[in-house]
């Protein structure tokens, strides 16, 4: 089991227990069905729960730096697909959030609505962007 603000040293030590890329924000678990999800407050976007002081909701911009989220081009766009068809799949979300050092478990979410949004890339040129809405489902995650 992952509780509620459990902390991990690194992504390494996520990697150990759950599988899935150590670089990118949104990735498959390669041991349970979840999809992991990393918030970063160093991105070049802000993802933000609400209401404020809670972890109840959640908004997650889609994964992919350059270039439109949605564009078959973007080397990301089936990891933003992974999160649209979550519930097809039969795949929930673990979200962590990191502090300066440490990363922390926050949850067990689900998709509720999304949208897309024009925001600037890394190179500051606007492109569109998913943003997903997520509800948490359960504090702590049992496998």
């Amino acid at each position: 089991m992952i509780q509620f603000k459990q902390r991990f040293s690194s992504r390494d030590e996520i990697n150990n227990l759950l599988g899935g890329d150590l670089r990118k924000g949104i990735t498959t678990s390669s041991k349970f069905k979840e999809i992991l999800m990393f918030m970063n407050s160093g991105e070049i976007y802000t993802d933000y729960f609400y209401p404020k002081g809670t972890y109840s909701h959640c908004l997650y911009t889609g994964i992919g730096r350059k270039g439109h989220q949605d564009s078959l081009k973007n080397n990301m766009y089936n990891l933003n697909l992974e999160v649209l068809n979550h519930k097809r799949n039969g795949k929930k979300f673990l979200i962590f959030q990191k502090d300066e050092k440490e990363y922390y478990f926050v949850g067990e979410y689900g998709l509720t609505e999304t949208h897309q949004n024009i925001q600037p890339d890394e190179l500051s040129q606007l492109r569109r962007v998913f943003v997903f809405h997520l509800t948490q489902l359960n504090e702590n995650f049992i496998f």
